[in-house]
């Protein structure tokens, strides 16, 4: 096989979580009758995490403003801990590939952004205990992705050398988390982003399908 292990960005990668968010932010922009924003407008808006999130739906006027922050931040995380499942489910083929891969000696982590107390349920909820070795979201002891030290801690925790090892995401970010701890990084085109953002960021792989990603880890012609 070409990876040993392959690391997973969970929102708009594995699984589609786009409208439960929109409307965690929107609830939250509704209680202080601020604009709201369509569910399209949200694909740019997550992927840093909640507090970047919340920054970002924020009106402006309110930067800076600590207190408010964290009024806003407290209000997302409470609406979203109860809803997040509503309309959440994983991208057609994913378990399939997720299985086919591990059936095949691939060692499966997921590292995203999200934060790690509000993205362990959902891995556990539509993934089950067993696929993933290892599953980590934000915490407060890491900068988020790209940074790269969260990244090379879920490595480590791995056992994983960088370069046999593939993050895979559907953003620049997840381009440059990989890149920036010395793996090779694919793009999936069914995201949140599309495939004009990957291609910009340099991704090294960019596929369609689960199937795709399946001949690229176990480099089957």
């Amino acid at each position: 096989m070409a990876f040993t292990h392959v690391i997973f960005d969970l929102d708009g990668t594995i699984l589609n979580t786009l409208d439960d968010l929109a409307q965690a932010g929107n609830h939250t922009c509704e209680l202080h009758g601020w604009p709201t924003f369509s569910t399209d407008r949200y694909r740019y808006k997550v992927g840093n995490g909640m507090l970047k999130l919340v920054e970002r739906f924020m009106p402006a006027e309110y930067a800076g403003d600590g207190h408010m922050f964290e009024v806003a931040l407290a209000e997302f995380r409470a609406y979203y801990a109860e809803h997040s499942e509503d309309h959440t489910a994983p991208y057609p083929g994913i378990e399939a590939m997720l299985d086919e891969l591990r059936r095949s000696g691939v060692t499966l982590a997921v590292l995203t952004n999200k934060d790690h107390a509000a993205a362990t349920p959902l891995i556990e909820r539509f993934f089950g205990s067993d696929r993933f070795a290892l599953a980590q979201g934000r915490i407060d002891r890491f900068a988020p992705k790209p940074d790269p030290a969260i990244t090379r801690f879920v490595l480590d925790q791995l056992g994983a050398e960088p370069g046999r090892a593939l993050y895979v995401g559907d953003s620049n970010v997840d381009i440059l988390c990989g890149h920036n701890a010395g793996m090779r990084a694919a793009g999936v085109s069914w995201g949140f982003r599309g495939r004009d953002e990957l291609a910009a960021a340099n991704a090294d792989y960019i596929v369609d399908t689960p199937e795709e990603l399946i001949r690229i880890v176990l480099d089957r012609a």
